[in-house]
């Protein structure tokens, strides 16, 4: 993935091979999506959170005294139109419409699609995968993209980043949040499975591919393993 050959080597981690260039982590075990968000109740089996769980992660005030929402809402440019992608539990969508934003979500289990929109009913929220989900749609163009713990689970990263630059208007800005590898060793987390997590990104990794693309990038952080990434096309 994203112009660089991996050179992988068996890792240390459980489910996972490692690149021995810039370590970046590789999942050897990953499921198919349909298995975490479609069979199954990902955020209800045993050791998950469920709807409302998700409502407090995205608003609670963490140690650093500011949540989520609004940590990434200071990114968030003035604009017209926005893109949620993996968009559940939809405090997003609402806080995008709430900026004047015409909001768009896409969320890939249809069963959280009505709860989203009890929390954000003026949004459009289609059910799919993101980037598979505009491959064929032309002349739809956005503000702003936010991608808050999705990179990750992603195995195609270099269609979804180039996606994301595609459906960008110029100037347009792009705020991902995803466990990143600033250091050599990896943080350890049980919320790192590998089953779900197909890659585990370094930034010695990821920020030169990314300035080739993207005419700013800047790496900055909400709490640590939920780094947070800002491009400017």
């Amino acid at each position: 993935m994203i112009n660089h050959n991996h050179t992988f080597i068996p890792s240390n981690k459980n489910g996972y091979e490692i690149c021995a260039d810039c370590g970046t982590y590789h999942s050897v075990t990953s499921l198919h999506p349909d298995e975490i968000y479609i069979n199954n109740e990902y955020w209800g089996v045993p050791g998950r959170s469920g709807f409302p769980d998700q409502i407090e992660n995205m608003t609670s005030i963490d140690e650093c005294g500011i949540s989520k929402v609004d940590r990434v809402l200071q990114f968030v440019p003035d604009g017209e139109m926005a893109l949620e992608i993996g968009c559940a539990p939809g405090i997003m969508l609402k806080k995008l419409i709430e900026r004047g934003y015409n909001a768009m979500g896409i969320e890939p289990s249809q069963k959280y699609i009505a709860p989203i929109l009890k929390i954000a009913p003026q949004a459009l929220v289609v059910c799919g995968y993101f980037p598979q989900i505009f491959l064929d749609k032309e002349n739809l163009y956005f503000d702003c993209i936010i991608g808050l713990d999705v990179f990750e689970h992603v195995e195609d990263g270099k269609g979804f980043i180039e996606m994301i630059h595609q459906l960008l208007k110029p100037n347009g800005t792009a705020i991902l949040m995803s466990p990143i590898i600033y250091e050599t060793n990896l943080i350890e987390s049980k919320h790192f499975v590998a089953e779900e997590h197909c890659w585990l990104y370094t930034k010695t990794f990821l920020e030169p591919y990314l300035k080739k693309i993207f005419k700013e990038v800047k790496f900055t952080r909400w709490i640590l393993g939920h780094e947070i990434i800002v491009l400017t096309k």
